[in-house]
C-alpha cells in the first residue's frame, strides 16, 4: 500500500476517482526540486507598497504538503452543512457559526502533518542513476504556556517506477549519506528508506509570531478580539506598523487577509476568535468563492480564494530570493460540514503550481504527550474533529 492510500485510509474518507487521485498526486507531490525541509517556518508579513514578501520555508523552493484531518460526518452543534454554491461571504459567515462550537480543551495544541518532496540530486552509480523523494511526518505539540515540541520522521524511496528499477540494479541500498551537519562536532547527514529516522526536539521562544513585527504569548492569543471589526482593526494597525509608510490600502488589505487566514490555519486561538476571523475575512475586498472543489486527497470542500494584485518578491529565511510581477493567490478549502480548513495553498504567478500547499492529518487539543512520530498506518476508527 502506498503512502497516499495509507493517508486516505487514516482519514476514513470514501475513495475519490482515479482521475482525482492522479491530479492530486501530481499537484501535491509532483516534480518540484527541493531540499529536505527543516522545521516549519510560518509565513512572514507581506511587505512594501510594490513588493510583497512571503516566507515559504528555510529552503524557499520546498513544496510543502502538510495535511488537515477532516472532522466527523456531522457539523458542530448539528447545524446544516455550509452551502457549497454560496458567495464567499455566505460561506465564511456560515463557517463562523460552526467554528464557535468547536472544542477547545486539552493539555497540548497538536498538529500532525505529512510532507513529500523531490530531492534535487541524482543517486546511484554509472547507468543506474535514480531520483529519490523524501517523505516526512511532522508533529507539533504546544502547551498553554507556549512550550513547543517538534517531532519528525523522514524516509526516502525511489520517485518513479523507472527510478525504482535503477535503484534495484544499483543493489537496493537503504542508506545514503550526503554531507555533514554544521554542529560541533559535525555529524553525518544520512537518508534512509522506511521507517527512516525519527526525532523529538524542544524548540522555540514560547511565543507565536503573528507578523514579522508582532509576537504573542499563548495567553495573549486567548485575549484577541472576538468581534470581527475589532480583530480586523487590530490587524490593520500592526500591518501599517510593519509595512513601508508608502504602502497603500490594497497592500494593507492583502496583509490583513493573509493574517486572518493564518489565524484560521496556524494558531491555537479560542473558538470565538476563530469565528471572528471568519467573519472579518468575509468582508475583505480580495476574497471570493470558487465553489465546490477537492483537496489533494480528494476530500470535498468549498474553495475560498484571496487574490493579490501587485508585483512581489519571494522571501526565504535569508532574504529575498526572487521577484517578478504577477499575482499572489491563496486558496483555503473549507469542509462544508465542520468549517475546518482542509487545505491551504499559496500560488505565486499565473498558471503555476502552488508554492506552499498545506493539508493537515490531525489538528486540535489533546492530552497525548509529545512523542516521535509513527509512520502513517491504516485506521478505520473515528477521525478527530
Amino acid at each position: 500500500m502506498d503512502d497516499l492510500s495509507m493517508v486516505r485510509e487514516l482519514l476514513a474518507e470514501p475513495p475519490p476517482s482515479p482521475a482525482v487521485v492522479a491530479e492530486g498526486r501530481e499537484r501535491l507531490f509532483g516534480s518540484a526540486a527541493a531540499l529536505p525541509p527543516t522545521r516549519p517556518v510560518r509565513r512572514a508579513a507581506i511587505r512594501s507598497a510594490l513588493v510583497l514578501g512571503l516566507a515559504v520555508a528555510a529552503a524557499a523552493a520546498t513544496l510543502v504538503a502538510t495535511t488537515l484531518r477532516s472532522g466527523s460526518g456531522t457539523s458542530p452543534g448539528g447545524a446544516a452543512p455550509i452551502a457549497a454554491g454560496g458567495s464567499a461571504r455566505s460561506v465564511l459567515l456560515a463557517a463562523a457559526v460552526r467554528a464557535e462550537s468547536a472544542p477547545a480543551s486539552g493539555r497540548y495544541w497538536h498538529v500532525r502533518s505529512m510532507a513529500k518532496t523531490t530531492l534535487p540530486r541524482r543517486f546511484g552509480h554509472g547507468e543506474n542513476r535514480y531520483t529519490l523523494e523524501q517523505l516526512s511526518v511532522t508533529e507539533r505539540w504546544t502547551t498553554h504556556s507556549g512550550r513547543t515540541w517538534l517531532g519528525r520522521r523522514a524516509w526516502v524511496r525511489p520517485k518513479t517506477p523507472r527510478d525504482e528499477a535503477a535503484w534495484r540494479r544499483d543493489g537496493s541500498p537503504s542508506r545514503w549519506c550526503i554531507g555533514q551537519t554544521d554542529t560541533a562536532p559535525p555529524e553525518p547527514i544520512c537518508l534512509r528508506t522506511a521507517p527512516g529516522t525519527a526525532s523529538l526536539t524542544r524548540f522555540g521562544q514560547d511565543t507565536f509570531q503573528i507578523t514579522e513585527g508582532q509576537t504573542l504569548t499563548f495567553r495573549q492569543l486567548q485575549q484577541l478580539p472576538v468581534d470581527a471589526d475589532a480583530l480586523r482593526a487590530w490587524l490593520v494597525r500592526i500591518a501599517r506598523h510593519d509595512l513601508d509608510p508608502s504602502a497603500g490600502a490594497a497592500v494593507v488589505n492583502l496583509n490583513v487577509e493573509n493574517e486572518l487566514s493564518d489565524l484560521l490555519v496556524d494558531f491555537p486561538v479560542p473558538p470565538a476568535v476563530r469565528a471572528a476571523a471568519f467573519r472579518a475575512l468575509a468582508d475583505m475586498p480580495d476574497v471570493r468563492s470558487i465553489g465546490p472543489t477537492r483537496d489533494g486527497l480528494g476530500r470535498p470542500g468549498v474553495g475560498i480564494e484571496i487574490h493579490g494584485r501587485h508585483a512581489f518578491a519571494v522571501y526565504s529565511a535569508g532574504g529575498p530570493v526572487a521577484a517578478r510581477p504577477g499575482r499572489l493567490t491563496r486558496l483555503l478549502i473549507i469542509d462544508p460540514r465542520t468549517s475546518h480548513v482542509l487545505a491551504d495553498e499559496t500560488t505565486i504567478g499565473r498558471g503555476s503550481a502552488p508554492t506552499i500547499d498545506t493539508l493537515i492529518l490531525e489538528v486540535g487539543w489533546t492530552d497525548g504527550k509529545p512523542h516521535t512520530p509513527m509512520l502513517p498506518r491504516p485506521s478505520r476508527g473515528q477521525v478527530q474533529g
